[in-house]
């Protein structure tokens, strides 16, 4: 599943508020895994020094640029278990809440298919009145 816009507008017009809650929170703990997912990679392999392949394109921006270390410093976390299993752990729960996300949009699809045809449908009522 990837990061749609989710609104009422993009989930119908029958769609109530708590749907579209639902829907936000599973995306927003999705990007949470995968943002915690990059921390810990992040941890394990530290940055190169910014901007060292093009220092002879803009020597000056190497003044500018933070340091490796200060950036490993900025996004670390703390690493309170080994960092493979925690990364295994991650992509776990994020393929858990893809698949999760998958079978909610099919079932969302399976229900407006069939709002669809039964709209569509003629009605037995209609097809007895002779006006």
């Amino acid at each position: 599943m990837t990061s749609p816009q989710v609104t009422e507008r993009s989930l119908g017009p029958r769609t109530n508020a708590r749907t579209v809650r639902r829907a936000l929170q599973l995306l927003r703990w999705r990007r949470l895994l995968r943002a915690r997912l990059d921390l810990a990679v992040a941890g394990y392999a530290p940055p190169d020094t910014l901007g060292a392949m093009s220092w002879d394109i803009l020597p000056e921006a190497q003044m500018s640029l933070p340091k490796p270390q200060d950036l490993l410093e900025a996004v670390n976390v703390g690493v309170t278990e080994d960092e493979v299993a925690l990364m295994q752990r991650l992509r776990r729960l994020d393929r858990q809440l893809a698949a999760y996300g998958a079978r909610l949009d099919a079932a969302l699809e399976a229900s407006t298919q069939q709002i669809i045809w039964s709209l569509a449908s003629p009605r037995s009522d209609q097809q007895d009145d002779p006006r």
